[in-house]
């Protein structure tokens, strides 16, 4: 899709500088913004062939298109890229929290957009609107179509690849529920991006390599998996809480060994706890009997 896109931008390119009119546009100097915007975008959707993984420039490069050709009287089409970048939010997870307000963040900004064609052209304006709400709600349709596909398949298959007791397919699943700890919750929040591997979590919790395919593999125990990959096709069913129940930490072991050394050590000097416990551990021992503190009053 991406060498397409960027084939796509460069065409676009040589036709805007060569044959291409320019009178219906909504704004002046698009003879220069057209072709500044799509040798830009072909040069954005090039680089993404060598990094793929960052996501958000397959989004601005949608955008940006989609407003661009919008107001160069390509109202449909501007339309129709500038929705399918909404839905590749929520396909690439940049939708799991405020997803309304984001979606309406987006929205209102393209109708800002349009403000150039309502002082030209009000019949233009509303049909561009139209198209914007059509497109959207004929994405929306789809996915409800597919979700109810896969949500009569999905028990079924459930069943032989989890033996954990899980909720029905896209209803909430409360990761707490399943007795995973504050940092497998951010972990696995983290790993569900796509764009992590093991190394790369090591580093973002500080730890090592061997420690997160540990607590990874705790995890998939939890939900009753073989593997991650599974794990991620079995969450992907499920509107996740990613909230931790901070009643929780109290039985957590790890918590309770860090407490019970904390309170027989109260004087202790820093080297001598950097000796026996990790600062990472002290850390969380002072946050954890500040919120066992909050709940008891």
């Amino acid at each position: 899709m991406i060498f397409f896109a960027g084939l796509v931008q460069l065409i676009g390119f040589f036709i805007s500088i060569n044959i291409e009119d320019f009178s219906k546009s909504y704004l002046p100097y698009f003879n220069i913004i057209v072709p500044a915007a799509n040798i830009s975008c072909a040069a954005v959707c090039f680089f993404l062939l060598a990094f793929p993984k960052i996501r958000i420039l397959h989004l601005m490069v949608l955008f940006v298109q989609g407003i661009v050709m919008t107001l160069n009287s390509l109202i449909f089409l501007g339309v129709f890229l500038y929705s399918l970048g909404i839905i590749l939010l929520f396909c690439y997870d940049y939708l799991n929290s405020k997803k309304n307000v984001k979606i309406a963040i987006c929205i209102f900004s393209l109708l800002i957009s349009f403000l150039p064609i309502l002082f030209k052209n009000v019949f233009m304006f509303f049909m561009a609107t139209a198209y914007l709400f059509f497109i959207l709600f004929s994405y929306f349709h789809i996915y409800v179509i597919i979700k109810s596909k896969l949500s009569k398949f999905f028990p079924f298959h459930a069943h032989r690849i989890s033996d954990a007791k899980l909720p029905e397919p896209g209803e909430i699943i409360k990761l707490a529920d399943f007795g995973l700890s504050e940092r497998q919750i951010n972990l696995l929040k983290e790993y569900k991006k796509g764009d992590m591997s093991y190394k790369k979590l090591a580093e973002t919790f500080s730890t090592s390599k061997s420690t997160v395919k540990k607590e990874m593999s705790k995890i998939c125990k939890s939900f009753g998996v073989i593997n991650c990959e599974t794990l991620l096709f079995l969450l992907g069913q499920y509107e996740i809480s990613w909230r931790f129940v901070l009643e929780n930490l109290i039985f957590e072991p790890y918590f309770i060994y860090s407490l019970l050394f904390f309170l027989k050590n109260r004087v202790v000097s820093r080297k001598n706890l950097t000796q026996s416990i990790s600062k990472n551990i002290f850390i969380q021992i002072i946050v954890k009997v500040f919120c066992i503190f909050v709940i008891l009053n």
